[in-house]
């Protein structure tokens, strides 16, 4: 009769431990999970880029600057042959934006592109995102490599036209100060557009 009542005991007490493990695992399945990247909701993307006054850029509803809406000028600077710098004004009455790298197009004497090697460099450094309102300017530096106006194998710009980042097309660029002129050009190097002319011509 002892060893029936110690066995009974034991039964009652496996049941209920058995009861107890059931009621956790269904508390555990029932308790709500947190999702894994609750902590980074609404957090910026990793390496995206800023405006220039270090804000996250929030211009959705202007698209790209046209090439029809900007004049483009190249300005040679002082006593560095084959430097200048490029402003590119918006002249349209509604805002637009400037994000990359711009163009230069050498022309020749008929008006008629040719190709030189071309590079993007980040000088002064990676593109702004810029928002331009009507008269104001983006700047980027050009560093053509000029050769000998002599030499066959090199071609001589009697002009230029210009591209702008994220648009088709192209526009005239001016060169300011020159009527006419003559450059042999054998490479050209472009730098990032930027809301400053600080730095851009530091090739």
């Amino acid at each position: 009769m002892l060893n029936r009542t110690r066995v009974l005991g034991t039964v009652a007490a496996l049941a209920g431990g058995i009861a107890m493990l059931t009621g956790c695992s269904q508390g555990a399945t029932n308790s709500p999970v947190p999702a894994s990247n609750a902590a980074v909701v609404g957090q910026p993307e990793q390496g995206e880029r800023q405006q220039a006054d270090g804000t996250q850029p929030d211009i959705s509803t202007e698209g790209p600057c046209a090439v029809e809406d900007v004049a483009v000028t190249l300005t040679p600077q002082p006593d560095r042959p084959g430097i200048f710098l490029m402003t590119a004004v918006n002249n349209s009455p509604e805002a637009c934006y400037v994000d990359g790298w711009g163009g230069v197009v050498p022309l020749d004497m008929t008006g008629s592109a040719f190709e030189v090697p071309t590079e993007h460099v980040k000088i002064p450094g990676e593109p702004t995102n810029m928002r331009l309102e009507q008269g104001e300017t983006a700047f980027a530096g050009v560093k053509m490599e000029l050769g000998d106006k002599n030499d066959p194998n090199v071609r001589v710009a009697n002009g230029f036209n210009a591209f702008m980042p994220n648009v088709e097309g192209t526009t005239n660029a001016k060169v300011a100060g020159a009527d006419y002129y003559e450059y042999p050009v054998v490479s050209i190097q472009i730098g990032s557009y930027q809301p400053s002319a600080q730095g851009v011509t530091v090739f």
